[in-house]
């Protein structure tokens, strides 16, 4: 019998402030591939609540091995340098990030949009990804 790679779902603790990044709402790590689904709020300092974008070299680090995922597709969220400009301080996205496939083991992972990047750019850092307490998907 084959030994079929199980999906898993996670949601991680990380540690934000109102004016720091869109938050981290899961994490999905399959056999196929690695999504990060986001959620922000615009944010009321801004005219119109301003706007977001990726970087198209955003890259998730598995921060013991220094191994390298780089973004394959985004998915609700413009690539640099276009633009998505919200309408009102009260509008709101969802968007995901996907990445090829991470291994289906217990890690800590960093999420680097630009490196050594600002309080503006969309990185996380030390996300503990633990599969005993991940939630298993079909």
């Amino acid at each position: 019998m084959k030994n079929q790679k199980k999906n898993y779902m996670f949601h991680p603790k990380v540690m934000k402030n109102y004016y720091s990044n869109p938050d981290l709402l899961r994490i999905h790590v399959t056999s196929e591939y690695t999504k990060l689904d986001f959620g922000y709020v615009a944010k009321d300092i801004y005219i119109n609540g301003g706007w977001i974008r990726i970087a198209p070299e955003t890259f998730i680090e598995n921060k013991i091995t220094k191994q390298r995922y780089t973004m394959v597709n985004a998915e609700n969220i413009p690539l640099a340098p276009m633009h998505h400009y919200f309408e009102t301080k009260k509008d709101w996205r969802y968007f995901s990030l996907f990445f090829p496939p991470i291994p289906q083991k217990d890690c800590i992972i960093n999420v680097i949009e630009i490196e050594d990047g600002t309080a503006n750019d969309f990185n996380y850092y030390n996300i503990e990804l633990k599969i005993a307490e991940a939630i298993e998907i079909l």
